[in-house]
């Protein structure tokens, strides 16, 4: 199934060359692309830092995206600023330049939405 998130979580990177070995065209997967995206009102706080925008965030690397919860007293503190409680709502709260992401998902049969989801937890 493809509903757009690898846009911005960007599955698989390759480092450059580097003159330390174990650092060196190495592959890995953090599901982002570590840049700057508008994320719609929903998730604008007011707030700035540097020049990004009150509604622009980074893209969080989502490995260990599915240990978050045990390591947080049982429950999920998702986004930015730990509004989100579950996936499912940090998914839902997507907007600006992943609104069509969220639509898609929202688009997905009951039994799609959870093997993403425990897909998503595998990370």
């Amino acid at each position: 199934m493809t509903i757009g998130c690898e846009k911005c979580h960007r599955a698989q990177w390759t480092t450059g060359t580097s003159p330390i070995s174990g650092l060196s065209n190495k592959t890995f997967y953090p599901y982002t692309d570590l840049l700057l995206h508008d994320m719609g009102p929903a998730l604008d706080d007011g707030y700035t830092e540097g020049s990004a925008t009150t509604a622009e965030w980074r893209t969080p690397p989502l490995w260990g995206l599915g240990l978050s919860k045990n390591s947080q007293g049982g429950q999920y503190f998702l986004l930015h600023d730990g509004r989100a409680n579950s996936i499912e709502e940090a998914i839902s709260l997507h907007g600006g330049e992943a609104v069509g992401v969220r639509t898609n998902y929202q688009a997905l049969t009951a039994d799609e939405q959870r093997a993403l989801i425990k897909f998503l937890e595998s990370l």
